[in-house]
């Protein structure tokens, strides 16, 4: 039977049974209450909070992220574990980090985006509720996922405890920025079963280069009803614009890892792209519904489905990895262009069965997901020869406003599909051991229309994990989990990828003392990748393979404590080994440094006419990492770095709260990381906002 039959049946019959279980259950229990009907978009299907998972995982707040002051999604996890922070450096345009030392898979409301190329998902920070983050391989959630993990943002919805609040929020600071955003959530019907939210927000910011900028215009919304006492159902919706001018990264390792002859840098404001020509927007439009009903108390339906869109037209400048001083001051460049639209349409639907006695407390989750990509696009990602003039290394503006060929583009047809069925079970037993087992098995396949490639691919992947709930809070785990992604696409040489299958052991130790207003965890891990992601340069241009093996190590350590009445404080450390196996040696993977610590405070006032401060300050410690095989300083050290932020927070008025961040006080010139470029990291940022809620 073809995929595309066994989808459709299998989400007919579960449609035409849950909409008859619905209208029994609403003629049986009018009068019975709302009974854990709540749909969240989490991606935790057991219902255990990432605390008590016996695995890595954290979930970050509303209000986290906004003592932060996140702007960008690869900005949520500066003080957390186990992430590197943009790795190639601040963007205008695209968010970057590592999870465990590889790309991890995001998701939104529960179902995984799109990613290939400039399709690549930007969420509007503004309109995320909570962020979820799942770490190490993981396929019993997505099927086909990243092995660095999973993140997974909640939108803002119209939840009935909120019905008549709003916020109104003005913001500004350096580099260009100014925002406005509001929320509202208001009811449709006397008895408030149904209710509405509208989020939306604009904002603009300068990038680190010159003459680098983008705005974003976000609008979300949705709807929420509660058909009966047992039955909810969302309706998600959301259009995103981003307009700018993309920045370009990539620099060369000479005069910044290393000085010129003459012992000067590069500037970090430098543009060696071509700002006249260089240009990006990026619509993306989203429309989805997330259902569940009670079917009895034992045993629930859920349905969640997400429709998206991405217009993308991107122009770009960019230069070689490589410099030869001494010769010729002259950068040769090429551009990269892209011009398109990708769709993809996710389903998931599965029956959750809870079972409780005497020594017993059980939750099995059985479902079956589809995924489907479309790619249609003018699209060519460095590979063109020589399409612009090169640019001295002296003068950037020395190439801005240069012809371009572009001709070479080629219509580019991509498609991709997945069917996955999955089976978790997790039982708390005697309350000592929590066990979790899970099994899933995915058939997917991808083809491309210009070399008339087509790969398909069907696997199963398994995860097991116990932890035992020792007295005093102590609760020792092991896990096994594994991944699986056949990868989007071709490529740098055109072929599609093979796919990217990963093993991984965890083994670690959750504390929740009674005697400490607090946290802490511990975790170790091991991983092992085939057909990892590794980049070499061919005739002068950097492009990316799947055909090697890797390793991955690290230990985490993670806290986060009321230590007094007035004062918290959060401590993260992270020791990460990446090592590349090629034939003639392991290698150490560059971008990823070995030791990364973090520390953040803040300290409320209680009292007097400072009550309701808050005054905070972070320190991100980033170590030495590596640059990459065969570059220009080939395997050469890349300097470690230590910024600070500052924080405060003043609520005054009625509902009135002013907040003031800066992130690298300091202004610290450093690089996030070496490949064969180089990257700057993010200098001083200043942002103020001032925001009313009712």
């Amino acid at each position: 039977m073809q995929t595309k039959t066994i989808f459709t049946r299998t989400l007919l019959a579960a449609s035409l049974f849950a909409m008859f279980q619905a209208a029994y259950a609403e003629s049986e229990t009018q009068e019975q209450e709302l009974q854990n009907v709540v749909v969240t978009g989490s991606m935790n299907r057991v219902g255990v909070v990432p605390f008590r998972q016996a695995k890595s995982a954290v979930a970050i707040s509303r209000e986290n992220l906004e003592a932060q002051n996140v702007q960008k999604t690869d900005e949520i996890a500066r003080y957390q574990a186990g992430f590197s922070n943009q790795v190639f450096g601040s963007d205008t345009n695209t968010n970057w980090f590592r999870v465990r030392g590889t790309q991890a898979t995001q998701a939104v409301n529960g179902m995984p985006v799109f990613e290939y190329g400039f399709f690549k998902p930007l969420t509007e920070i503004y309109g995320v509720e909570a962020v979820e983050v799942t770490k190490g391989a993981d396929s019993i959630t997505f099927g086909a996922a990243n092995s660095g993990g999973l993140i997974n943002y909640i939108s803002k919805r119209a939840n009935r405890n909120q019905i008549g609040q709003g916020e109104v929020r003005l913001s500004g600071g350096n580099k260009g920025q100014y925002g406005l955003a509001g929320d509202y959530t208001g009811s449709l019907n006397v008895d408030n079963s149904l209710r509405y939210r509208v989020t939306g927000s604009y904002k603009h910011a300068d990038g680190e280069w010159d003459k680098t900028d983008n705005g974003t215009l976000y609008i979300a919304p949705t709807v929420q009803w509660d058909i009966t006492p047992r039955t909810r159902l969302d309706i998600l919706a959301s259009y995103q614009r981003d307009k700018g001018t993309p920045s370009s990264n990539f620099l060369p390792q000479e005069g910044t890892l290393r000085p010129f002859p003459d012992g000067s840098y590069i500037s970090r404001k430098s543009n060696y792209g071509d700002p006249v020509n260089d240009t990006e927007t990026n619509k993306q439009y989203s429309l989805g519904y997330e259902f569940s009903h009670e079917l009895d108390n034992n045993l629930t339906f859920n349905s969640s489905y997400r429709y998206s869109k991405v217009d993308n037209y991107h122009r770009g400048t960019y230069i070689y990895p490589y410099l030869v001083s001494g010769i010729s001051p002259n950068l040769s460049r090429d551009a990269v262009f892209n011009d398109g639209t990708s769709k993809s349409h996710s389903f998931d639907n599965r029956l959750t069965w809870k079972f409780k006695n005497n020594w017993l407390e059980n939750t099995l989750v059985g479902g079956v997901d589809y995924r489907n990509y479309k790619v249609d696009a003018l699209y060519v990602h460095m590979l063109f020869p020589n399409t612009t003039p090169a640019v001295n290394v002296f003068d950037p503006k020395s190439g801005w406003g240069k012809h371009q060929d572009i001709s070479g583009a080629k219509q580019q047809y991509i498609k991709s599909n997945q069917l996955g069925f999955y089976l978790q079970n997790q039982a708390r037993i005697n309350k000592q051991f929590t066990v979790g087992l899970g099994v899933r098995h995915d058939r997917a396949e991808n083809e491309e229309n210009i070399s008339n490639q087509k790969i398909k691919d069907n696997h199963t992947s398994y995860s097991a994990s116990v932890m035992y709930h020792a007295p005093k809070g102590f609760n020792p785990y092991i896990s096994y989990n594994e991944s699986f992604r056949l990868l989007n696409g071709v490529d740098g040489l055109n072929n599609l990828h093979d796919p990217n299958i990963t093993k991984q052991t965890e083994i670690g130790v959750k504390y929740a003392p009674a005697w400490l207003d607090g946290n802490l965890s511990l975790a170790a891990f091991r991983a092992k990748d085939k057909g990892a992601l590794y980049s070499r340069l061919v005739n002068g241009a950097m492009i990316t393979e799947n055909e090697g093996d890797s390793t991955r190590k690290g230990i985490e350590f993670q806290a986060d404590a009321n230590v007094l009445e007035n004062l918290n404080v959060s401590t993260a450390y992270t020791y990460l080994s990446v090592v590349q196996n090629n034939t003639g040696g392991d290698v150490r993977q560059p971008l990823f440094p070995k030791h990364t610590l973090s520390l953040k405070t803040a300290y409320t006032f209680n009292q007097g006419s400072l009550n309701g401060l808050v005054l905070g300050a972070g320190m991100r410690y980033i170590g030495n990492s590596v640059t990459a095989n065969g570059s220009l300083y080939s395997g050469a050290k890349v300097p470690s770095a230590t910024l600070f932020d500052v924080m405060a927070r003043y609520p005054f008025g009625n509902n009135w709260t002013a907040q003031l961040n800066i992130d690298n006080v300091g202004d610290r010139r450093y690089l996030s990381g070496c490949d064969f470029y180089c990257y700057y990291g993010a200098g001083r940022n200043i942002n103020a906002s001032i925001s009313y809620k009712f």
